[in-house]
């Protein structure tokens, strides 16, 4: 397997897609909890942030001190949650088809205790309340089709790959970060450093596995503060400028799909999008 290697999006059920992305929303607050407990609390829940590893493809969370260093990750395509040490040597694992989030609760409790930190207390009290549509606490994991787990996963890939690719050129100085509130993954990018994050201003290039706003997954860049996108010109390949609750630009998946060059096809709309909201804010 070539760790760094698009892979190709292909159709599927849209509406198997938004089921597999519900559970796996839902599946991965637990490994997010790791961090978030046994770290230090900060501001912007940073500590329970996922970063993707694209050689085992999966997203994993925060190392954790105990006994031993260790951190607990969640495979996609595998539909498991594993905790690894520094040598990525897996500890232990947990099958997610069939469970409910009490029994992986208890699971991850019993596993962290053995390395020496005390895990009674650990819970899925979030800071965020997740969207409607996530499976409520307690239903059962099902996943009819490891297809789907497959395709969603390549939307996280192959953003990874464009989002490093892009840092890398740039320069960029932050982490490519998967959020467990909304389960979409962003580089920031920050222009003017005023000491405030309030007042910042910076941009943001990442991808959506889909939300109340778009239902399919899609790819953005957005910006802070706002920006009059439309006085902008029309971008390429029928992205578009978006100007109510946040200003930036989406390009929808379903144009990256039906493309011959995808991976082309989506690296122009990040340079385009990036570059237009970089000059509109910095001028």
């Amino acid at each position: 397997m070539d760790t760094f290697k698009w892979i190709p999006f292909v159709s599927v059920d849209p509406e198997e897609i938004r089921n597999v992305r519900a559970q796996l929303h839902l599946s991965v607050q637990n490994v997010a909890a790791v961090g978030r407990k046994f770290l230090s609390e900060s501001e912007g829940d940073e500590n329970a942030v996922l970063s993707w590893v694209p050689g085992l493809r999966r997203m994993a969370g925060k190392w954790v001190q105990g006994d031993i260093s260790f951190r607990s990750s969640i495979s996609l395509e595998e539909f498991k949650i594993y905790l690894v040490d520094e040598k990525v040597m897996t500890l232990a694992e947990f099958a997610l088809q069939n469970s409910n989030t009490t029994q992986l609760m208890i699971w991850l409790e019993e596993q962290i205790g053995k390395f020496g930190l005390q895990a009674k207390n650990l819970t899925m009290n979030l800071p965020y309340q997740l969207p409607a549509s996530v499976l409520e606490k307690g239903s059962p994991f099902e996943i009819n089709s490891e297809r789907n787990t497959r395709e969603l996963s390549k939307y996280y890939h192959n953003t990874y790959l464009l989002l490093r690719e892009f840092k890398d050129h740039h320069g960029v100085d932050t982490t490519i970060n998967i959020w467990p509130h909304h389960f979409d993954m962003a580089l920031d990018i920050l222009l003017k450093d005023t000491g405030d994050p309030e007042t910042n201003t910076q941009i943001a290039l990442g991808m959506s596995p889909g939300d109340d706003q778009f239902e399919n997954p899609y790819f953005y860049v957005n910006c802070w503060p706002h920006a009059n996108t439309e006085a902008f010109s029309k971008l390429s390949n029928h992205a578009i400028w978006i100007s109510e609750e946040w200003t930036g630009a989406v390009m929808l998946s379903k144009h990256i799909r039906s493309a011959d060059k995808q991976e082309e096809m989506l690296r122009t709309f990040y340079q385009e999008a990036s570059e237009t909201l970089i000059e509109a804010l910095t001028k």
